[in-house]
């Protein structure tokens, strides 16, 4: 199989397991108020600025989500301790347990699913998915 081939086949299986297993949401949000959580999660914190770049939009735009965000409880501002000028945007409680709805597996389903299989093939598994993972990180397999 060719590597286009199967990178389109690897997309279509990961959105398939995520129809399939993908929580319900306590909160409705867009597309790219999720994408704007995820990247703060990925990051820690960060900035409106980053934002804005991970987004590929203005500033503005992402100062904008960032408002609605705070205004639902999901992030908050915060000076950074070591130099008072800089705001770094953080999530909440509530806004990890948003980004695991908006963007995880609903993990009871996938054990019962996982239930289903046999230790070996549970463990295959796990070890694709945790290659693909390396490999989308870029570390070394």
């Amino acid at each position: 199989m060719r590597t286009d081939e199967s990178a389109k086949k690897i997309s279509r299986m990961f959105s398939e397991v995520y129809f399939y297993c993908h929580p319900a949401f306590d909160i409705e949000l867009s597309h790219q108020a999720v994408r704007a959580l995820q990247y703060i999660q990925m990051t820690g914190s960060t900035n409106v600025q980053n934002i804005a770049y991970h987004l590929a939009c203005a500033q503005n735009t992402a100062s904008e989500i960032v408002r609605r965000l705070r205004q639902k409880g999901l992030v908050e501002k915060r000076r950074k301790p070591d130099d008072e000028r800089v705001v770094e945007v953080v999530l909440t409680i509530a806004g990890q347990r948003a980004v695991r709805q908006h963007t995880g597996l609903d993990v009871e389903r996938l054990t019962t699913l996982l239930e289903q299989v046999s230790d070996a093939e549970r463990d295959a598994i796990e070890h694709g998915i945790s290659l693909l993972l390396k490999v989308v990180r870029g570390e070394k397999t």
